[in-house]
């Protein structure tokens, strides 16, 4: 597996917090936060030659950190809550020893940290103020004073006394300088050391091409990129001045691979639309565009045929008619629409890779979820193919030993092997999140494997499924029977990322987009599990 682009810091999306130790040897950075549960997590590099060093995960947000004045001590400042409730944490940590010492303050949260001098940190502490008129923050100082700040870890309570806490004013607590920019800081210190580095955000599609191409789709920072084999950037396609704040989050390419659409929302919270740019794929010219009077999600069959589904969350209850859903040829020429009804995230998140047919979910009926789980009215989840014949109910999304409670659906993709055709796809369930194999087109299952993950995107080649889950997996698994044939993290070397989103290019390498704006390429000769010894079966 390796990344592109190949540049230093690459768990770093948009940094807020950067700072360098007094002697110069050591750097560090708020990485993006750990998937599993949340976390924040700071990476620690050695500044010589930017190599990474160490990643001290925390469990609460980090409010500020600062380097000691003469120590090689890094003092992180964190906070979890809101106005009515809140806790915090002083962590301490030497970078050679990678020694932590961590000091709790309950009830209230560490939002500013200030070393006075080699023997005294100033800590800010952010209390709820439970107004219930104007809830907000009370914000108090305390001091520590030590002569020795090195090698805390083995005294109880790490032994540091913080004197007496003083109510104080906004305006007078020492926050970060607004002028740091820890982006300007990150990049001088690539520059430094002969490497570039820029900004990056979320990689949130991401599609290989039979060239060797990769198109990226990011969050907010650009429409669309394609990138050579190699990971030279050919083309960037900038983000129109009119989106809202999410562009380029969603991707179909037609089957020339000629071109492609891409979503942009504009508008504003309140009356949110899309804009649907074609691309020219030889150089990202934007060569025609289509709007629509909501936000899209879009679902396509493997001729060509797309559509763009209201994906406002529209149930329970619905407070506005949902729109029709049109259906495109891939040059944009409408062929009709479809009235799929209501539908919430679940609905639309049910997004059929490699399908000869349109699938989508749809509620069909009313039914009520047992007690305890809900009281709104909620049709039962069907899926149903889409075809000029109109719309025929397949089967529903819940099956015979389906958890209790409600269900919905995700990620998927058509398959066709010994046991014919199917469709493999996410249901997440208050239970856990299951991939389930649902023969086409009755709907029999198979096989359901759990996943304990969100599972963020699914797709097959080569005879195998790869599935990209938040725990910082790719899991390779059997289409026929589920078994799971390999697992990875998706990691290059020391680095670990988050991924947003999968495919398999029709290489056979899988591209997974990652939080931290970097596309991972993970090769076939990568892929392949080792035999077993006794069945000889990969």
């Amino acid at each position: 597996m390796h990344v592109i682009p190949d540049e230093p810091f690459p768990e770093t999306r948009w940094p807020y917090h950067a700072a360098v130790s007094s002697d110069g040897a050591w750097l560090a950075v708020v990485a993006s936060p750990s998937p599993r549960d949340g976390r924040s997590r700071v990476a620690v590099y050695r500044k010589g030659d930017l190599s990474p060093w160490h990643f001290v995960e925390l469990d609460h947000h980090i409010e500020v950190f600062t380097f000691h004045p003469s120590l090689p001590l890094l003092t992180i400042g964190t906070e979890r809550g809101d106005e009515w409730e809140r806790e915090g944490e002083l962590v301490l940590f030497e970078p050679a020893p990678r020694r932590r010492t961590s000091l709790p303050f309950p009830g209230v949260g560490v939002t500013a940290l200030r070393w006075l001098d080699e023997r005294r940190l100033e800590v800010t502490l952010a209390e709820p103020d439970r107004c219930y008129d104007d809830p907000g923050d009370l914000h108090t100082r305390c001091v520590a004073e030590r002569d020795e700040w090195l090698g805390l870890e083995d005294v109880e309570g790490g032994g540091v006394e913080f004197g007496p806490r003083v109510t104080v004013e906004d305006e007078d607590i020492h926050w970060a300088p607004a002028a740091d920019r820890p982006g300007d800081k990150l990049a001088a210190w690539a520059d430094g050391a002969g490497r570039p580095w820029g900004h990056r955000d979320a990689v949130t599609a991401v599609e290989g091409l039979r060239d060797g191409r990769m198109l990226a789709a990011h969050f907010s920072s650009s429409l669309l990129a394609c990138r050579s084999a190699s990971g030279e950037v050919l083309w960037s396609v900038p983000v129109p001045e009119e989106f809202l704040h999410r562009s380029g989050h969603q991707v179909y390419v037609a089957p020339d691979e000629r071109t492609a659409w891409v979503t942009v929302f504009v508008g504003d919270s309140a009356n949110r639309k899309t804009l649907l740019q074609r691309i020219d794929l030889a150089d990202g010219t934007v060569i025609a565009e289509r709007r629509v009077d909501f936000p899209v999600a879009l679902s396509a069959r493997a001729d060509g045929a797309w559509a763009a589904r209201d994906s406002r969350y529209l149930f329970p209850p619905a407070m506005w008619p949902p729109y029709e859903t049109p259906v495109f040829t891939p040059t944009g020429r409408q062929l009709d629409t479809v009235a799929l009804g209501e539908c919430d995230s679940s609905y639309h998140g049910f997004r059929i890779r490699r399908s000869p047919h349109l699938l989508f979910l749809q509620g069909i009926g009313e039914r009520l979820f047992p007690q305890g789980y809900s009281h709104e009215p909620c049709p039962e989840k069907w899926v149903v193919k889409v075809s000029p014949a109109g719309i025929e109910p397949l089967f529903p999304l819940r099956w015979e030993k389906c958890p209790t409670g409600p269900i919905g659906g995700g990620p998927g993709v058509h398959v066709e092997d010994g046991l014919g055709q199917a469709v493999v796809h996410v249901c997440t369930t208050l239970d856990g999140t299951y991939l389930v194999r649902r023969a086409f087109p009755d709907g029999e299952v198979a096989w359901a494997h759990r996943v304990d993950a969100t599972v963020v995107g699914v797709d097959a080649g080569a005879g195998l499924l790869h599935v990209a889950t938040s725990a910082r997996e790719l899991l390779t698994l059997c289409p026929e029977d589920g078994e799971v044939v390999h697992r990875r993290p998706t990691a290059v070397g020391p680095h670990v990322f988050l991924p947003r989103c999968l495919s398999v290019a029709p290489s056979g390498e899988v591209l997974i987009g990652t939080e931290e704006g970097r596309t991972l390429v993970c090769g076939q000769e990568a892929q392949d599990p080792d035999p077993d010894p006794l069945t000889g079966r990969k």
